[in-house]
């Protein structure tokens, strides 16, 4: 199962914003959802808050979407869902990191908006191996040296 942090996942999103609520949404199960396919995965879609005029839980395509009820925070309702299924047989979609956390300790898998965005733009049948690799923060600091030894001209060039 693939449990997605619907509000935090359109924060992330090129050309999605949160400013439109409503379009962002919508876009973005749209993108989802066409990605999708026909794949056996169950995708599960959460937002904050239930919608007026708008059923709790609903489909989009092949996409389950659901409003946490009132109450209940969207974090709240992915963390009972995942609490309901086998927990390790669960991905959640989330930059948030309290909630990455804590579905971790469910026994869940936690992945982040940006890894997800970046399998979702890839083209169909790409391997993750084809994807660029994310550099961590000490590579990050041994580049930032390397480009500032070539700015004042210390050191030398790798």
């Amino acid at each position: 199962m693939l449990i997605l942090d619907g509000h935090n996942l359109i924060g992330r999103a090129p050309g999605l914003s949160l400013a439109d609520e409503a379009g962002g949404r919508e876009e973005l199960l749209r993108r989802v959802g066409a990605r999708k396919g026909s794949g056996r995965e169950n995708v599960v879609v959460v937002f904050d808050g239930n919608r007026p005029g708008s059923a709790q839980e609903g489909r989009f395509g092949g996409l389950r979407v659901v409003y946490a009820p009132a109450g209940r925070s969207a974090d709240e309702e992915i963390l009972r869902r995942v609490g309901q299924t086998n927990a390790q047989a669960a991905t959640v979609v989330t930059s948030d990191r309290g909630l990455a956390a804590r579905v971790r300790g469910l026994g869940a898998t936690a992945e982040s908006c940006e890894h997800f965005l970046a399998r979702l733009a890839r083209r169909p049948g790409a391997s993750d191996a084809e994807a660029k690799p994310e550099g961590g923060p000490r590579e990050v600091e041994a580049w930032l040296a390397v480009f500032r030894e070539r700015q004042t001209g210390k050191g030398r060039a790798p």
